[in-house]
């Protein structure tokens, strides 16, 4: 049994809509499939089964006394080769009922453990936090898959969940993999062409070619319960079965995105009363902007490392016309390579140049 947790502490970042939808596509495809919905606002299971309140046992009972409760008793079949593991309010309980007891962020797992021959695939919905729950996923997951939507927050809650996925391999030896997968995507926004492109640069072989489009049919089939399978002529439809394409080994059906035609996330640009730089350096250790706006001297123009994986940036306040600028990192100096223009500059050699 393949075990997927979807993560991202971010909340709005299509993490139900990407368990469920996924979930019914991998279904569409033969593959028996269970939901552990580690979410205490339960919309995975508000959305599978509409009846929730006639709902007797949760995935709550199973974390509090997981070696009593037989996981037959909580699993509530959805449909033939679709099951979930229901979850409510009460789950938000369990940090507090688990606290000082051994091994509790692994509860989950051992639980899983029990019914590893039944299901070919469990996807395990989280909170929007990184807490007990959304350990006891990472924990019971080998996979993650870590939806972003197109905001910056939601792209630094990527960092909090490859942070916290370290800590666990440190702490417990459990390795897991992750991907990260664009959602909401909507090429006539800039700022969801430039999130694309950030995920391109900064994660590359672990992203999905997949894209999920902003479409009006996943928000219906996620609100009302309605299977996406039943809008197959629908772009939510054919992004999901996509994806679930992917997580299967095959090739990815969605038609490419052009690279070309999305701004680069990393390239200067206006934000609030200045100039956002960004520098992308996982090893460096400080990191300067210098230019003819601060006499080639970046002493007090010190980046930023915003997400605490290697991120730089710094805004800064320039006036109208043509600037160039180069960073300086650890001690070396060299252009951005996120920025097209440069120009040779006499004593300086090869600089970067932006206008504003």
């Amino acid at each position: 049994m393949r075990r997927i947790a979807i993560a991202n502490q971010k909340g709005g970042c299509g993490k139900t809509t990407t368990t469920v939808s996924l979930a019914l596509c991998l279904k569409d495809q033969g593959q028996k499939v269970l939901i552990a919905d580690m979410d205490p606002q339960g919309s995975t299971t508000q959305c599978l089964c509409p009846d929730k309140e006639s709902v007797e046992h949760t995935i709550y009972d199973l974390l509090v006394d997981s070696d009593t409760v037989p996981v037959s008793t909580v699993i509530k079949d959805v449909d033939s080769g679709l099951s979930i593991l229901p979850a409510n309010i009460v789950l938000s309980t369990a940090e507090q009922v688990l606290a000082g007891r051994d091994r509790r962020e692994g509860r989950l797992r051992r639980v899983l453990k029990r019914i590893d021959d039944d299901y070919d695939f469990v996807l395990i919905d989280s909170p929007p936090n990184i807490g007990l729950l959304t350990f006891n996923a990472l924990m019971a997951a080998d996979e993650v898959i870590v939806p972003v939507d197109p905001s910056l927050f939601s792209l630094q809650g990527v960092g909090r969940i490859t942070e916290a996925l370290e800590l666990l391999e440190r702490v417990n030896g459990h390795s897991t993999t992750y991907r990260v997968l664009a959602t909401m995507y909507d090429s006539r926004t800039r700022i969801s062409r430039e999130l694309l492109s950030a995920l391109r640069a900064r994660y590359k072989d672990s992203s999905f070619k997949t894209i999920i489009r902003s479409n009006i049919t996943l928000k219906e089939a996620t609100g009302y319960g309605v299977p996406i399978t039943q809008y197959r002529g629908s772009r939510g439809f054919s992004d999901y079965r996509s994806l679930a394409h992917e997580v299967l080994g095959m090739d990815a059906t969605q038609r490419s995105i052009d690279s070309d035609t999305i701004k680069n996330f990393f390239a200067p640009r206006r934000i609030g009363g200045g100039v956002l730089f960004s520098y992308v350096d996982g090893e460096a250790e400080t990191v300067t902007i210098e230019g003819d706006f601060n006499s080639w001297d970046g002493s007090q123009d010190i980046l930023l490392d915003v997400d605490g994986r290697g991120l730089w940036q710094r805004v800064i306040t320039l006036k109208n016309g043509r600037h160039s600028y180069r960073f300086v990192a650890d001690g070396t100096v060299c252009i951005d390579i996120n920025n097209d223009r440069t120009e040779y500059l006499e004593g300086r050699g090869i600089v970067s140049v932006t206008e504003v």
